[in-house]
């Protein structure tokens, strides 16, 4: 390491869309010493996928010779080797390593301490391998899991440009709020990684599991790091007022009960109340699910095929 660098390490981010993950990167990127860059389109899940399908497979490491080795076996060289490689297990950990490095890390980030990002698109599938990727990598990496009432979560993200208006996009989104709080979890309950559990309710409070976070990083609340979680942009925005506790009251009342069917026992368990809802609605709610994932399911498949019918515009005509 040269002289005046400093040891790094990684922090990652993750948590649900409009649970917070951006105002808490802004927090964190308000130290000199830290940098957590945004999201990238969820692509080291397949990275993640390229490793392990490596590292799992019985054959790849069979033959494994040094480098040197090789280089100076000509006759090797001139026979079929099926498997040959001058690579075993901890090095290629060390180019998966290298290569997320060279996309989060470039030219050594002089001066941070920390690096990382924050992502909303991991752990919502059973093959995702994400989170073990990152771990296999860092060790000594900090996971931090950030997470919101998912009822002001969807409402929130009802708003948003994209819009989750529908009631099969409210069902979906509420679906991959089960899914990944479900991975983050186990995860925090593992002590298998350094990880801290931040509730997006605290985060705007300034208090909570963001203190211990900040201990971690050997950092304190100032008046810089209260300008960002005070600022009026970000999570006021796309709301004529500042209860961001009450989103749900924006949403039908129908939509919050698909919500409580889909999210209910990890609403329960995280300590978040549930809206106040109509019997009929309570007990309607969990019959139509399965329909409505259904229906979201077919949705994806018939625009895909669109989507393959469609000609390229780019080709000549």
């Amino acid at each position: 390491m040269p002289p005046n660098e400093v040891p790094k390490q990684p922090i990652f981010v993750f948590g649900a869309h409009r649970s917070g993950t951006t105002l808490l990167q802004r927090l964190l990127n308000s130290y000199d010493d830290v940098l957590v860059w945004g999201e990238h389109a969820g692509v080291l899940e397949h990275l993640a996928a390229a490793y392990y399908r490596g590292r799992e497979h019985p054959s790849l490491f069979r033959q494994a010779r040094p480098l040197a080795e090789v280089l100076a076996d000509s006759d090797a060289l001139g026979s079929w080797q099926a498997w040959l490689t001058w690579f075993e297990p901890p090095a290629w950990t060390a180019v998966f390593r290298r290569l997320v490095e060279e996309l989060l890390v470039p030219g050594g980030l002089p001066g941070k301490r920390f690096w990382g990002f924050k992502e909303i698109r991991y752990g919502a599938h059973r093959d995702d391998r994400t989170l073990e990727f990152l771990h296999a990598l860092y060790p000594e990496a900090l996971f931090v899991f950030i997470v919101r009432n998912p009822f002001n979560t969807v409402a929130s993200s009802s708003r948003a440009p994209e819009g989750t208006r529908s009631l099969i996009a409210i069902q979906r989104v509420a679906d991959l709020w089960r899914r990944r709080y479900r991975t983050y979890r186990a995860w925090y309950a593992s002590d298998t990684v350094r990880s801290f559990w931040i509730g997006y309710e605290d985060l705007i409070e300034a208090r909570g599991g963001v203190h211990a976070l900040l201990g971690a990083l050997r950092q304190t609340l100032g008046e810089r790091q209260r300008a960002v979680l005070q600022a009026e942009g970000g999570r006021r925005s796309s709301f004529g007022d500042g209860d961001v506790n009450a989103r749900w009251q924006t949403l039908p009342a129908f939509h919050l009960a698909v919500i409580e069917a889909a999210c209910g026992p990890l609403r329960r368990e995280f300590g978040y109340a549930a809206p106040p809802l109509p019997l009929l609605w309570r007990l309607l709610a969990p019959t139509l699910l399965p329909g409505l994932r259904l229906a979201g399911a077919c949705a994806r498949v018939l625009r895909k095929m669109r989507e393959r019918r469609m000609p390229d515009e780019r080709s000549p005509r």
